[in-house]
């Protein structure tokens, strides 16, 4: 089998009881969950901030505001992020109505910390992604943002995994990506405001400011995109990568809501880079969000066959124009 990273997932925690806020604290630190701690209050508010979460875990007895409850504000969350999985700790015995069940699907007993771990491990990290691939990726990312933005600081966080559907920023691309072992799509996603001004700080190539419409900036992220797209080709796809079984599913995009939705409940792989000035570390970066979905085929024993006997690397960080 091949070496699987264990990637982290932002949950929000809506717990009130300080025993099992302690016990689920440690639980998420021990299986790799990043946790929001919030009240009732602010919960709704939290996921307008947070539109890269894995997961709610949910009190049924958490203290709410007068006429509503724990089960009111699980519908509340469902309505707004569908996507989320809802981890409900249940107090009582009282049964839930079928539609609770559909909204929540993911209950367990206070104090069954096991039956959570089974849940969390089944829903929020039910794809592995290998090692060598994620440092991979990174690695690649990081030296084709090199290429493109020569006079920035390239850093990248540590890469999670994410179950919304929300999309970072203004300015998105998408590409198809196709190998032996997986089938999907990489997007890269940015805010319109911050690419201007980090262009404006002198990321880029002379010559390249703040006059540009959003036009060239789509332009800029696109190079970006068929730039890291070319170096995951020559690392990633052999020549005879692609087979006859060419299956697809309807990509939903709702400009409104930023959203989009790949047909798949699958968890996607998410990694952000943060772009700052050396001479002026002060100025906020600019950050560009990745993500990786293998919404029609994934598999890591695949890909560990595969990189054990890699094709033959040609030039990477090659330009294809279309």
């Amino acid at each position: 089998m091949t070496e699987t990273t264990q990637l982290e997932a932002k949950v929000l925690l809506l717990e009130h009881d300080s025993a099992q806020y302690q016990a689920l604290s440690e639980f998420c630190l021990s299986v790799g969950l990043l946790a929001l701690p919030r009240s009732a209050v602010d919960a709704l508010a939290t996921l307008a901030q947070h539109k890269d979460l894995g997961g709610v875990l949910l009190a049924e007895d958490l203290p709410c505001e007068e006429g509503s409850d724990a089960m009111q504000l699980a519908r509340a969350i469902h309505k707004l992020r569908p996507e989320l999985p809802i981890f409900l700790r249940r107090c009582s015995d009282r049964p839930l109505t079928p539609e609770d069940q559909n909204r929540i699907r993911h209950s367990w007993a206070t104090g069954d910390l096991a039956q959570l771990q089974a849940a969390v491990e089944h829903n929020i990290f039910s794809l592995r992604y290998p090692t060598r691939l994620v440092q991979g990726v990174v690695k690649l990312t990081c030296q084709a943002l090199g290429a493109m933005f020569p006079f920035a600081r390239v850093e990248a966080e540590s890469p999670y995994v994410v179950h919304d559907r929300i999309i970072h920023g203004e300015v998105s691309t998408l590409i198809a990506i196709e190998s032996t072992w997986c089938r999907g799509y990489m997007m890269l996603q940015t805010e319109e405001r911050a690419l201007r001004q980090g262009l404006i700080q002198g990321f880029s190539y002379e010559g390249i400011g703040g006059d540009l419409n959003f036009r060239e900036l789509n332009n800029m992220l696109g190079e970006t995109t068929n730039l890291i797209w070319g170096a995951f080709k020559n690392r990633y796809i052999p020549p005879k990568a692609f087979t006859n079984q060419q299956t697809q599913v309807p990509i939903v995009i709702n400009h409104e809501h930023k959203y989009i939705s790949f047909g798949s409940q699958d968890p996607q792989l998410c990694i952000r880079y943060q772009l700052s000035d050396p001479a002026r570390p002060g100025l906020p970066p600019l950050m560009i969000v990745q993500r990786f979905i293998f919404n029609l085929h994934w598999s890591p024993d695949e890909f560990a066959e595969f990189d054990s006997n890699p094709p033959e690397v040609g030039p990477t960080g090659e330009l294809e124009l279309f």
